[in-house]
């Protein structure tokens, strides 16, 4: 029989390390992963930038797209001064109008593939902090913005390349043609896409091409009616690199049709070649077929993939503990998400809409005056009365409002601006508690974060409007955001949809502040049913009307209305709001007390109670009713490392005492009391 004979110290210890073992877990080590990150030694936050860059922000574009995406470090080296022209995107992966764009941009990557020698297709993503000065000096104030670059393109004051308006595909590939015809500087293998005359020299066209260039066994003439149609251009760039063959276009107001012939450079004969549409597909591919016929391949470029091979496994192989940090990090926030509902408004989302408002969006402008200047002190005004910063957080806010406001009826220089408002931040920091999105953000790079934190912003200003009498006027939150969409918001469609429902909709004449707050509930649920399905909804957020049955039931009344004694019956189907319900409820959500702490580094940075409202009265303490918690602050980084330690040491004396009760051997019969002891 087993004998144990192990002291009673032995087994106290013995029964807290299988306890203390069982309640810290490794799980201990994850809750403070924000806070830890704060500690990393620089090279560990370094490798822990690299992994965000290759894995959370490729924004729309990647590896597996034919569009080469830039950054503001090699903008100008591969844009400038190249034997090649650029098509260049400049976008926000947060606009809508963008990500319905994105598919476009890369079915034109597709089609112009077999043009790359002469003209690449790329794109930035303006949303990405260290593009933000570059996107304002090229002047972009719209997304999607489209500039061109002709090849030897140099750097220089106002050189930001020329506009292309134009967001449908095949427009966009007339227009470039356009340019590309126009082109002043060309570069040597620069095919020629003016029109020639017409001639009876046949043996002329054939000396026609490119010098220093092998002679081309057929010469291909596009004639056309009209002198300002791309389709014959295309088809000169689409066979622009293959050696046998060189393609024409030839002006012929006098014919009754488009049409295509190919002279033979052995015999000089011409023969015309059956099109049974004049276009830029059928033209390239009966030019194929003949010569394929004659024993010539010509590689279709244009369906080649431009997926880019790893190369080497270092990328794959350095994914190290900061990248599973971050990763598990990203996972817990969206369960915890997902625990607490859609109903809650976290103090994080708030912060990252300001910090992404001042230092993205309002940064993009070179110049800042006029109604776009009057936007922004609109802005901060209610900013500063309202928003839930911190002393430094309110210290910052209005000394960036009286910056604005020195301006006078003057302009604002950009650059100035973004220099004086970080400058300002700097000194006043620790200002901003979080730079996460943790409600708004999404199961996708670029859906939901920065407009879903905007709309959760302006809520909640226009209830702390309501709840305060530090102004009279009904509108003020309103003129705000209508002024910052219109002038500010990088979504240029989006921001024309909510500049036309806001008239349709009346927003000037709002009378009260409860008003505002339910022409805002109102308008948010017009565009989430216009919305609903689109191409920025997230999967895993799908635009519903807002609130829904589940988070609010009376808010909803089920009637029918009898139209002859204008009674109202209630039924099932058909939904009317309660209004009165609807305006108690977003009181309640977006309550300056009911911000929940979640996911932020520092939740003392975070005014709670009187000290956070000194301007508009008392409130009860952030999260107390609540019970939530601080991501970020759950544990020290001291808690971390003792927990870690006291769960290694844990296993190690389990360990031991394994061992000793099976060093002890066979003693003699074992009875209950030798476990727990003789009372």
């Amino acid at each position: 029989m087993f004998t144990l004979r192990i002291g009673s110290a032995y087994k106290v210890l013995l029964i807290l390390v299988l306890v203390v073992a069982v309640s810290i877990g490794p799980n201990a080590v994850q809750g403070g992963a924000v806070g830890l990150r704060e500690k990393l030694s620089a090279y560990e936050q370094f490798r822990f930038r690299r992994q965000i860059e290759e894995s959370e922000n490729n924004g729309l574009y990647d590896a597996t797209d034919s569009v080469i995406s830039l950054t503001a470090a090699n903008l100008k080296e591969r844009v400038f001064n190249q034997p090649h022209a650029s098509l260049v995107e400049f976008y926000n992966s947060y606009c809508g109008f963008c990500r319905r764009f994105a598919p476009i941009w890369k079915q034109l990557a597709v089609d112009i593939l077999g043009w790359q020698k002469l003209v690449r297709v790329t794109a930035l993503d303006c949303s990405r902090d260290e593009n933000n000065a570059i996107c304002r000096e090229f002047e972009v104030m719209a997304y999607p913005t489209i500039r061109f670059f002709s090849p030897h393109y140099a750097d220089g004051e106002h050189k930001i390349g020329e506009p292309l308006k134009e967001h449908d595909g095949q427009r966009i590939i007339d227009r470039l043609v356009d340019f590309m015809q126009h082109v002043e500087n060309k570069p040597s293998n620069w095919p020629n896409l003016t029109t020639i005359n017409r001639t009876d020299d046949k043996a002329a066209l054939f000396e026609l091409g490119t010098p220093g260039s092998a002679r081309p066994k057929y010469v291909y003439l596009i004639s056309e009616k009209d002198a300002n149609a791309t389709v014959g251009m295309q088809a000169i760039l689409d066979f622009h690199d293959t050696p046998a063959a060189v393609v024409y276009r030839m002006h012929d107001p006098s014919a009754s049709t488009n049409g295509l012939s190919v002279i033979d450079g052995s015999s000089l004969s011409v023969i015309s070649l059956p099109i049974d549409e004049y276009s830029r597909e059928k033209i390239r591919e009966a030019i194929r077929t003949h010569l394929g016929q004659h024993h010539i391949l010509v590689t279709d470029v244009s369906t080649k993939s431009t997926a880019k091979k790893s190369g080497d496994g270092s990328a794959t192989t350095e994914q190290n503990i900061s990248a599973l940090m971050e990763q598990k990090q990203e996972a817990a926030i969206r369960a915890k998400v997902k625990e607490l509902g859609p109903a809650v408004v976290y103090q994080a989302d708030l912060e990252e809409a300001v910090r992404f408002a001042l230092f993205h969006e309002i940064a993009r402008f070179k110049t800042i005056d006029g109604e776009r200047l009057v936007a922004l002190r609109n802005l901060l005004n209610v900013l500063v009365r309202y928003f839930p910063f911190n002393d430094n957080g309110r210290r910052f806010l209005t000394e960036v409002r009286q910056y604005v406001l020195n301006a006078g009826e003057q302009s604002l220089d950009g650059e100035a601006f973004v220099q004086r408002v970080k400058a300002l931040e700097n000194e006043r920091k620790p200002v901003f508690s979080s730079n996460h999105w943790i409600g708004c953000s999404g199961s996708r790079e670029g859906l939901r974060r920065y407009p879903c934190g905007l709309w959760t912003l302006f809520h909640y200003l226009t209830v702390q409007a309501a709840e305060s009498d530090l102004s009279n006027n009904p509108q003020e939150v309103l003129e705000a955001m209508h002024g910052y969409i219109k002038n500010y918001f990088g979504c240029s469609e989006c921001s024309q949809h909510f500049q036309q429902m806001a008239e349709k909709n009346r927003i000037w004449q709002v009378s009260t502040k409860e008003d505002a707050i339910l022409w805002l509930w109102s308008s948010h649920n017009e565009v989430n049913k216009r919305l609903a399905g689109d191409a920025t909804e997230d999967p895993e957020h799908p635009k519903v009307q807002f609130p829904s049955p589940g988070d609010c039931a009376p808010c909803r009344q089920k009637i029918l209305t009898n139209h002859h004694n204008h009674q109202q019956y209630t039924i099932e189907g058909g939904t009317e709001w309660n209004l009165m319900e609807v305006l108690g409820y977003l009181k309640h959500m977006y309550a300056y007390d009911r911000r929940n702490l979640f996911g932020l580094h520092d939740s003392s940075l975070v005014p709670q109670g009187a000290e956070g409202r000194s301007e508009w009265g008392g409130a009860a303490a952030v999260g107390a009713q609540t019970g939530y918690h601080s991501y970020g602050n759950v544990l020290s980084e001291i808690d971390i490392r003792f927990s870690a330690l006291l769960y290694v040491t844990c296993i190690i004396m389990i360990v031991i005492a394994i061992k000793m009760v099976v060093k002890r051997g066979y003693r003699k019969k074992m009875y209950p009391h030798d476990i727990l002891g003789k009372v």
